[in-house]
């Protein structure tokens, strides 16, 4: 069953849609009304809208607009735009939002309940992926737990954390993410996340950018390799993005760290981890 929101500056437009539209052949649970865009954003905050019939031409806010808007917040919702004019710019705009349909005023019932009937069966199918996806992540994850206990395996949080912190500091220079991780200890992403921040004191990502950098620093120390090697040795193949992030931590650039070392200046691994934000690894 789908909700539909008929919206349309003209009463007598909606009323016709109502009473000209056999419903009885339709999926509909629920017809909302609206007579302008501002009317329609109370009601798609306060109820469930699947489906909505929209005017293009409405005063102070046009149907293209309530749209832009829409998408912002739910792309689930199907459109299907109205309008009394064939105009190009109207059908870009359209096809832009990725609406189900665009429809030219006066519109047979019949064609109109054949797109709604289509709309209709395209939401039923987002909602049995949805369904699919929910039931697929419940059994990934009881099959997770299934191995653990085959296995063995029960650890506690913190031999978790530990052996993500050993993976990191033995893969710096890899494409690391919370996902990739959690998939090493067979865990949900955001669950890892929670437990690692509660051990460590800091998010996934920043202990991955705090090790990198670390590791930076000694290099620059400890070698005489060139900054861009440096960089891609720690997982940073970008240049640029790599002197960021350790100016960011260390308050100097790569080079003039590494020049500072030399000329005495400064002393072993002397990084400032205050006031570090969540960034890219």
């Amino acid at each position: 069953m789908a909700n539909l929101l008929i919206v349309d500056d003209e009463v007598y437009a909606i009323r016709g849609v109502q009473e000209g539209v056999n419903w009885s052949r339709l999926d509909i649970e629920e017809i909302f009304t609206a007579n302008s865009a501002k009317q329609a954003k109370q009601i798609l905050l306060r109820q469930k809208i699947d489906i909505i019939l929209c005017d293009i031409e409405m005063p102070q806010e046009d149907g293209i607009g309530l749209i832009k808007w829409l998408r912002e917040k739910n792309d689930e919702i199907e459109c299907i735009f109205l309008t009394c004019h064939a105009d190009f710019k109207f059908a870009r705009d359209a096809l832009r939002l990725n609406s189900f349909d665009y429809l030219i005023k006066p519109v047979a019932y019949d064609m109109l309940e054949e797109r709604l009937d289509k709309a209709i069966d395209a939401v039923n199918l987002k909602k049995e992926e949805q369904r699919i996806l929910k039931y697929g992540e419940i059994y990934l994850d009881r099959v997770r737990q299934d191995v653990n206990e085959k296995s063995g395996i029960k650890k506690s949080n913190k031999e978790i954390v530990d052996e993500i912190s050993k993976f990191v500091l033995n893969n710096l220079h890899e494409d690391l993410s919370v996902e990739l991780l959690a998939g090493q200890v067979y865990l949900n992403p955001d669950y890892l996340t929670r437990i690692f921040k509660k051990e460590k004191g800091c998010s996934i990502l920043n202990y991955i950018i705090r090790e990198r950098l670390r590791l930076a620093s000694l290099l620059l120390i400890e070698t005489d390799a060139s900054i861009n090697e440096i960089a891609d040795e720690v997982g940073y193949p970008n240049y640029s993005h790599f002197t960021k992030m350790f100016r960011q931590i260390y308050g100097v650039t790569p080079t003039l760290y590494r020049q500072k070392f030399l000329t005495g200046n400064i002393t072993g691994d002397c990084a400032i981890y205050g006031g570090i934000t969540e960034k890219k690894a």
